[in-house]
């Protein structure tokens, strides 16, 4: 595991390279297969995991973190950032990974700021944007330090192909939890009976019409930017339609 300090700010990393990016994907398609790998051999263990392993947390960090996400990006938007919390969530207890929930909570409901339209031309990259604005947040509400770095780059990397999947959970599985929402990242992994209850409680409906024009835009207004080199080469076509049929 690729262990950032809790004093540690991840940077903007601009846009990588294509060779750069197809290293990435191959490390990260590799690192999944041995992952499907182990599951057939039997030497990789899936636990259960019961509602409350993806519950919301009640805390007034979370509160207040849900009302400013409800405030500043549209409904399809948050919607995503509870499925996000609850496919990462879900995936912490079938992996037996102990998880800060509510600073990964945190995380997945402000992962987006830098994509709304208050912050959507702010510059730099979506993700960078986004963690600069959740550390404020979390400081402004007399959050630990720890904390707030710990979600700021949890939102910084969480598009980071290759290099998140092997951070510490809460990055992790951030980066998992919006990947299974927009690719069908570890969709293998989800309990059947847990993926519709999650859609069931935050739909997707239109979301690839919704969200796929973000990112496009992001890419056309700021081709330097982290998100411009995935969208060059095709990621936004990978975004699936349905989860669950």
């Amino acid at each position: 595991m690729l262990e950032i300090g809790t004093t540690t700010l991840v940077t903007d990393p601009g846009r990588p390279s294509k060779p750069v990016l197809a290293g990435r994907f191959l490390r990260s398609e590799f690192r999944s297969g041995l992952r499907r790998l182990s599951s057939l051999l039997g030497s990789r263990t899936l636990h259960d995991a019961v509602p409350d392993d993806w519950a919301v947390p009640d805390s007034a960090l979370a509160v207040r973190a849900i009302e400013h996400a409800s405030a500043q990006c549209p409904e399809f938007m948050v919607r995503h950032c509870f499925r996000s919390y609850c496919f990462g969530a879900i995936l912490a207890a079938r992996d037996k990974l102990r998880l800060d929930r509510e600073a990964f909570f945190v995380a997945a409901m402000l992962h987006d700021l830098g994509l709304s339209d208050a912050h959507a031309d702010d510059p730099g990259s979506f993700e960078w944007v986004g963690a600069h604005l959740a550390r404020r947040f979390c400081l402004e509400a007399e959050e630990t330090e720890a904390s707030a770095t710990t979600i700021h780059n949890a939102i910084a990397l969480h598009t980071s192909l290759g290099i998140a999947d092997r951070c510490q959970p809460e990055i992790a599985l951030l980066h998992f939890g919006t990947g299974m929402d927009l690719f069908g990242m570890r969709l293998e992994d989800m309990p059947r009976d847990a993926l519709k209850a999650v859609l069931a409680r935050f739909p997707r409906a239109e979301f690839k019409a919704e969200f796929s024009p973000c990112l496009v835009h992001q890419a056309q207004t700021k081709p330097d930017s982290q998100i411009a080199g995935a969208v060059g080469i095709g990621i936004v076509d990978q975004i699936k339609e349905w989860l669950a049929d």
